[in-house]
């Protein structure tokens, strides 16, 4: 029988690593400043996957609103690890040659764990660009390609490979 020596488990690091910020500000504006490269990214592996013959294209995401809203009727949200943070991203969208550009209003509601930031849920509404009055109401897209994103960039940032 032969024996070869294994040489030890040497732990891989990642140079100039930089930890996840830990406050909300400076977590959602470096959240936005990615999130329409992050996004093209989630639509395209969804399209491809799916065979979907027109995508969004994230032009540009709003500088983040960290105001929390209160609905009439409920008290205020007094967690002080769950964060509401609103922000509007510009999309076009492209069919049969023609490009539609509309604005998504995105009610994020971000909570910084042990483990680190997580996307608890997520709102949107939509309208037409430029901004007319007709808006859809509010409807839950945690599952949706803008959430995949932003769960993706909060993975990458805890990973410590977000560009500070």
């Amino acid at each position: 029988m032969i024996f070869t020596a294994v040489p030890p488990i040497v732990p891989i690091t990642i140079p100039n690593k930089k930890a996840c910020p830990t406050t909300i500000a400076h977590l959602a504006e470096l959240l936005v400043r990615d999130l329409p490269s992050y996004a093209n990214r989630a639509a395209l592996k969804n399209g491809t996957r799916f065979q979907v013959p027109q995508m969004s294209q994230v032009i540009v995401a709003s500088q983040p609103n960290l105001e929390p809203l209160r609905l009439p009727g409920t008290q205020q949200v007094s967690d002080p690890n769950l964060h509401q943070v609103f922000i509007t991203t510009l999309e076009r969208q492209t069919f049969n040659q023609k490009n539609t550009e509309f604005q998504l209003y995105h009610w994020l509601f971000l909570v910084q764990t042990r483990q680190g930031w997580k996307l608890s849920q997520s709102f949107t509404r939509i309208s037409p660009y430029p901004f007319t009055n007709k808006i859809t109401p509010p409807r839950e897209s945690s599952q949706s390609i803008t959430a995949q994103a932003i769960k993706t960039w909060l993975r990458d940032c805890q990973a410590g490979v977000i560009r500070q």
